[in-house]
Protein backbone atom coordinates (compact mmCIF):
# COMPACT_ATOMS: atom_id res chain seq x y z
CA UNK A 1 0.00 0.00 0.00
CA UNK A 2 1.13 3.72 -0.95
CA UNK A 3 1.88 5.34 2.83
CA UNK A 4 2.03 8.70 0.68
CA UNK A 5 -1.61 8.30 0.02
CA UNK A 6 -2.52 7.18 3.34
CA UNK A 7 -0.69 10.87 4.74
CA UNK A 8 -2.90 13.94 5.11
CA UNK A 9 -1.43 17.14 3.41
CA UNK A 10 -1.46 20.79 5.09
CA UNK A 11 -3.94 22.78 3.04
CA UNK A 12 -3.21 26.82 3.54
CA UNK A 13 -6.67 27.38 1.59
CA UNK A 14 -8.46 25.25 3.71
CA UNK A 15 -6.84 26.80 6.91
CA UNK A 16 -7.69 30.36 6.07
CA UNK A 17 -11.45 28.97 5.36
CA UNK A 18 -11.44 27.36 8.79
CA UNK A 19 -10.40 30.28 10.15
CA UNK A 20 -12.88 32.64 8.33
CA UNK A 21 -15.44 30.46 9.46
CA UNK A 22 -15.03 31.30 13.05
CA UNK A 23 -14.60 34.90 12.34
CA UNK A 24 -10.65 35.13 13.61
CA UNK A 25 -8.07 37.64 12.49
CA UNK A 26 -4.43 35.44 11.64
CA UNK A 27 -3.43 37.62 14.59
CA UNK A 28 -6.26 36.34 16.88
CA UNK A 29 -4.70 32.85 15.93
CA UNK A 30 -1.19 33.68 16.78
CA UNK A 31 -2.29 34.85 19.66
CA UNK A 32 -4.34 31.41 20.62
CA UNK A 33 -0.96 29.96 19.59
CA UNK A 34 1.58 32.14 21.25
CA UNK A 35 3.70 32.67 17.76
CA UNK A 36 3.56 35.32 15.77
CA UNK A 37 1.08 36.39 12.74
CA UNK A 38 3.06 35.71 10.36
CA UNK A 39 3.45 32.25 10.59
CA UNK A 40 -0.61 32.19 9.92
CA UNK A 41 0.00 34.07 6.39
CA UNK A 42 3.01 31.80 5.76
CA UNK A 43 0.57 28.77 6.25
CA UNK A 44 -1.86 30.29 4.89
CA UNK A 45 -0.04 31.21 1.46
CA UNK A 46 1.49 27.61 1.45
CA UNK A 47 4.86 28.82 2.25
CA UNK A 48 5.29 26.65 4.58
CA UNK A 49 3.19 23.80 6.54
CA UNK A 50 2.86 23.95 10.43
CA UNK A 51 5.53 21.21 12.53
CA UNK A 52 3.73 18.89 14.78
CA UNK A 53 4.01 20.85 17.85
CA UNK A 54 2.50 23.64 15.97
CA UNK A 55 -0.19 21.77 14.59
CA UNK A 56 -1.86 20.89 17.72
CA UNK A 57 -1.59 24.54 18.88
CA UNK A 58 -3.09 25.78 15.73
CA UNK A 59 -6.08 22.75 16.12
CA UNK A 60 -6.02 24.22 19.69
CA UNK A 61 -6.73 27.61 18.58
CA UNK A 62 -8.95 26.93 16.09
CA UNK A 63 -11.62 24.17 17.85
CA UNK A 64 -11.06 22.19 14.67
CA UNK A 65 -9.91 18.69 13.56
CA UNK A 66 -6.90 17.99 11.49
CA UNK A 67 -8.79 16.89 8.20
CA UNK A 68 -10.10 20.25 8.19
CA UNK A 69 -6.65 21.98 7.31
CA UNK A 70 -5.64 18.72 5.49
CA UNK A 71 -6.50 17.42 2.09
Amino acid sequence: MNRAKMSPVFSGQKLKEVRSKRGLSQAQVANRMGVGHVYISYWENDRYAPNGVNMVLLLRALGCDLEEVTE
